[in-house]
């Protein structure tokens, strides 16, 4: 969906955040770990829920033959967090921890940062607005956008998907923004949309093409 509106001039942004790349050693990890993930690293981080902008993505494996709900972690299973920039020598305090998720032990090692990147295309693999409808959850988006980032830009809603909290089962959608002004991606990803970024819910990442997630479209 897109709609037209006349962005203003080009315009700095300096971001906040920083993105950490964390290796991981271990063998499984939960399929649905983004609340296990939260409680096995606020422990040792208790300052990460203080910027409203900062968040854990939660962790990708590849699909198990054992039935359960596990995945494979491999060399490119990685934990990434997003961070103040003025944080990060406190996130060391995680290098060498053992997380336990549910009976499967993690290892956290060494990581590196990453800065984002003024992509025009930005994807977020879950956003959660507190709307189960797809209607209404892009009505949400739109008023976040046009209201808070004073953007209007091209987006593509993906297929329904849950995390389970806390709080219950979170209903979202992932949510690919396109033709993004650089400022606007740096703030965006600086700090997300939606609700829940320590669940990893509205955390953008730099896409190159809208290309794979357009087969997604209703």
């Amino acid at each position: 969906m897109s709609w037209g509106w006349p962005e203003a001039k080009p315009e700095e942004y300096t971001a906040h955040q920083i993105d950490l790349q964390f290796d991981l050693v271990g063998t499984t990890i939960p399929a649905d770990n983004a609340q296990l993930l939260l409680d096995a690293v606020l422990p040792v981080l208790p300052w990460l829920g203080e910027d409203a902008g900062s968040g854990i993505q939660h962790l990708k494996g590849a699909e198990t033959n054992s039935g359960d709900a596990s995945l494979n972690i491999n060399r490119r299973t990685k934990l990434y967090m997003r961070v103040p920039k003025a944080r990060v020598q406190d996130t060391e305090a995680l290098v060498g921890k053992t997380l336990d998720l549910s009976g499967h032990l993690l290892t956290i090692g060494r990581f590196k940062t990453r800065a984002f990147s003024p992509f025009s295309n930005i994807y977020a693999h879950f956003v959660d607005t507190g709307s189960e409808s797809e209607e209404q959850f892009v009505q949400d988006v739109m008023r976040e956008l046009d209201g808070r980032f004073q953007l209007r830009c091209g987006f593509i809603c993906g297929k329904p998907q849950t995390i389970a909290s806390s709080r219950g089962l979170l209903r979202g959608y992932s949510l690919m923004l396109h033709d993004v002004p650089a400022h606007k991606s740096l703030r965006l990803q600086d700090e997300g949309l939606g609700r829940n970024r320590l669940l990893g819910c509205g955390l953008f990442i730099p896409h190159k093409s809208i290309a794979p997630v357009v087969p997604e479209i209703f």
